[in-house]
């Protein structure tokens, strides 16, 4: 019997990516795939137990302009009101958050029918995240910077 991490990294080799895979827990039969496309790494989880249930994650880097805006987390929240398909976690002390979806086709074959919208799908959240906590910075920024010149009569 093909494993399920199996037949997901064979299809997405004979996509042309390069597939690293690394079992988590073999005795629940959970493992992680690895591969980069146009530049970015993605995870997918697989469970031998559950052979239906997936994840497709990735990680956004927040710019250093970004980190220190609490506004972040809220700002995922209403991305995520948008794709509430992908859930986002932020990690490494507000310095990059995780984007994933979770997903459950019915087999192997039905989630690599499947697999790359699900990549977009993750993709197209995550940039969209990533567009609007720089730009809430930036605003924020340029307001901050126009009330300083008001209250230090610079106008």
């Amino acid at each position: 019997m093909t494993l399920v991490r199996d037949t997901v990294a064979a299809f997405i080799q004979e996509e042309g990516h390069k597939v690293d895979v690394s079992v988590i827990d073999e005795s629940d039969g959970v493992a992680e795939l690895l591969f980069r496309t146009r530049g970015q790494v993605f995870s997918v989880t697989t469970h031998e137990r559950n052979p239906d249930f997936y994840t497709l994650a990735t990680a956004y880097e927040i710019p250093d302009l970004a980190r220190e805006n609490s506004n972040n987390t809220e700002t995922l929240a209403i991305v995520q009101g948008e794709y509430p398909e992908v859930h986002f976690t932020m990690a490494h002390d507000g310095g990059l958050f995780i984007a994933a979806a979770q997903e459950q086709p019915g087999s192997p074959e039905a989630f690599t029918r499947a697999f790359w919208d699900v990549v977009n799908r993750v993709r197209d959240a995550g940039n969209t995240a990533i567009e609007r906590i720089v730009d809430r910075t930036e605003s924020k920024a340029a307001a901050d910077k126009f009330i300083n010149s008001l209250t230090m009569g610079e106008r």
